[in-house]
């Protein structure tokens, strides 16, 4: 497999030699990083030099060094992608604005390139974020059209290009099977952290200064795992019926148990983070379509290797 390291900086590029290469991505919580160790100590490197990647000639990573290090062998350099320039906080307040018109903000604010830009038609009355990372306050305003009907959006990074994309445009077409990519899994199913079967949302009456509360639940459910409750405030100016909107979205999103598989195998470099992919596991009556939540890949020089962190697109 042809591999190249590419460093720019300081009016020169050099190519280096990979010993080792390790990518890691997670969907909507990090920025994507590239550890590298390489034999060569004489080209002289510093933090903030632009770092690329190339698997087969194709660009897979693109960031800027922020780990110089120097060992007995040679050098382990780590680079982030540009998602690691929105991990700084700030305090932001839009109205009336749609998730793309946020990212656009954002990203123009801080000088990031911006890519694909898709969005779900959703504008969001009114969102204030105080001190918080400019990935939570996208994260944020994404979770909050999707309550809306907005649909599942991602942000990633594609080799230095910043995309905001809808899920459905992020199908690898891959399926996975013990036939072909994977040697292992663990498939775990779970109601601990993002199941709800009863929603509460809760607005303060202008007149009477009063809250008023508007609950949805599912009886069946309940019956089976008990009240696991999801509550939030709504604006004042909340019609009822865009509440009974928001209620039955966020039901119909949260009342589930999550299914969860880990694989590992050959690599692929198509399967990142945010992406889909399949799976095909008779004996454990896998089958399905996958969305990616980590991944990480491994270039050694015994061979390409891959593990995801997957949940159920259901």
């Amino acid at each position: 497999m042809d591999i190249k390291l590419i460093i720019t900086g300081d009016g020169r590029t050099a190519i280096l030699p990979c010993g080792s290469v390790t990518l890691k991505s997670k969907r909507l919580a990090a920025a994507g990083t590239m550890e590298v160790f390489t034999p060569d100590k004489t080209v002289p490197l510093r933090c903030g030099m632009e770092a690329r990647l190339q698997v087969e000639g194709t660009d897979v990573f693109a960031g800027y060094l922020f780990t110089v290090g120097s060992e007995h062998g040679g050098r382990t350099l780590v680079a982030a992608d540009s998602m690691r320039y929105l991990l700084c906080k700030d305090t932001k307040a839009y109205l009336n604005m749609t998730v793309a018109e946020i990212v656009q903000d954002i990203c123009g604010e801080r000088g990031l390139s911006l890519g694909t830009v898709e969005d779900g038609g959703v504008r969001l009355e009114e969102l204030t974020c105080d001190q918080q990372t400019l990935l939570d306050i996208i994260s944020t305003a994404i979770d909050e059209s999707e309550k809306l009907g907005g649909g599942k959006l991602t942000l990633f990074d594609d080799a230095g290009v910043l995309r905001l994309m809808r899920e459905e445009e992020l199908d690898t077409g891959l399926v996975l099977t013990g036939k072909n990519l994977l040697s292992g899994y663990t498939a775990t199913e779970e109601i601990g952290e993002d199941t709800y079967n009863r929603v509460q949302l809760v607005r303060k009456n202008r007149k009477t200064g009063r809250r008023e509360f508007f609950v949805k639940e599912d009886a069946a459910s309940i019956e089976r795992w008990g009240v696991l409750q999801y509550s939030e405030n709504v604006l004042q100016n909340t019609p009822d019926g865009e509440i009974e909107a928001r209620l039955e979205s966020i039901l119909q999103q949260k009342n589930r148990a999550v299914r969860g598989l880990t694989l590992q195998g050959a690599g692929d470099i198509r399967c990142r983070a945010g992406f889909l992919v399949g799976a095909e596991i008779p004996e454990a009556e896998i089958s399905g379509r996958y969305r990616i939540m980590s991944a990480e890949h491994r270039f050694r020089s015994g061979g390409y290797t891959m593990k995801l962190v997957c949940e159920a697109v259901e």
